[in-house]
């Protein structure tokens, strides 16, 4: 399953006939290895994916596969339909339900990705290191994990670990999608839409394998929950769709456009673009010209 859908990929990517298919393939450097030589070309069918990600326990494909399916269905069938109204320079308003799909898709993107299960994983591997080590040192062939018997006979750590991310994957599936369906009730009371659209060619952004850039206003923690947050994500490499608090100020079906060119436009690019190379989990995505320029200047900005 694509963590980050093919539908949004496909509008940073490079469109390849083959026979009487579409086939996109988008460019790539390893958030590991930033350097320009490192930049590859990869069909979109094959990043950004990971087996069993949103599987549930069942009995029936239908149950096992819920998840997967209801992000199919509300998040990904309409986005081209969506993609096309952001990029209509002619509109300037949106209906409700237009509203509702554009804030339901940027938020699904926000939670939906590894990110949220990686820290997850991480700290139940801290965890049961920590437990481990404790039950070896005492001769222990168990301990107890939240009145849950743990047996730790004849297994590694490594081997504890694995069945512990397998054991929890189904669950943190849930809290996902759970937390996606809060997260879009709480911002649907107070966003206004905006797109900031780069006029200068000189500038390109770039995406990745966690591509929403989360903003506070408080100079305190940044509370992914906090309805006065901004919440970016570049739909291609010349427009910045975010979500903004300013419902109370504006008129909530206005889609707000912003023309950048010179200063807003570079400073619109590097931020975003400094954001996606930090926050990015393994991959650093667009086009080979824009990860070429990101790549020359992050060093000079950095």
């Amino acid at each position: 399953m694509h963590y980050v859908p093919q539908t949004y990929l496909k509008h940073f990517a490079k469109e390849v006939i083959k026979g009487n298919e579409k086939e996109y393939f988008i460019d790539c450097v390893p958030k590991n290895n930033i350097e320009i030589g490192s930049i590859k070309s990869i069909n979109i069918k094959h990043i950004c994916l990971e087996n069993d990600i949103y599987t549930l326990t069942g009995e029936t494909e239908e149950k096992r596969m819920l998840i997967e399916n209801l992000y199919k269905t509300l998040y990904e069938d309409d986005y081209d339909h969506i993609y096309s109204l952001l990029k209509d320079r002619n509109k300037d308003k949106v209906t409700p339900i237009e509203r509702y799909k554009i804030i339901s898709f940027v938020v699904s993107m926000f939670l939906r990705n590894t990110s949220w299960g990686n820290s997850h994983n991480k700290l139940m591997d801290d965890v049961y290191a920590k437990v481990f080590a404790l039950a070896k040192n005492n001769s222990n062939t168990s301990f107890f994990m939240e009145n849950e018997e743990i047996s730790i006979a004849n297994k590694t750590l490594e081997e504890l670990q694995k069945e512990s991310r397998l054991q929890d994957r189904p669950m943190i599936a849930l809290i996902q999608a759970e937390k996606i369906f809060q997260l879009i009730r709480i911002r649907l009371q107070n966003d206004v839409i905006t797109i900031i659209n780069i006029k200068d060619n000189s500038f390109k952004f770039i995406t990745s394998d966690n591509p929403v850039f989360c903003e506070s206003d408080s100079t305190q923690i940044n509370i992914p929950f906090d309805p006065n947050n901004t919440l970016s994500i570049a739909i291609d490499n010349k427009n910045l769709l975010q979500l903004r608090p300013w419902a109370n100020e504006l008129e909530k079906n206005m889609l707000g456009r912003i023309e950048a060119e010179h200063l807003i436009a570079m400073t619109s690019t590097l931020a975003y673009n400094n954001f996606q190379s930090k926050q990015a989990n393994r991959f650093i995505l667009g086009c080979e010209i824009g990860l070429k320029n990101f790549i020359s200047q992050k060093d000079k900005y950095n």
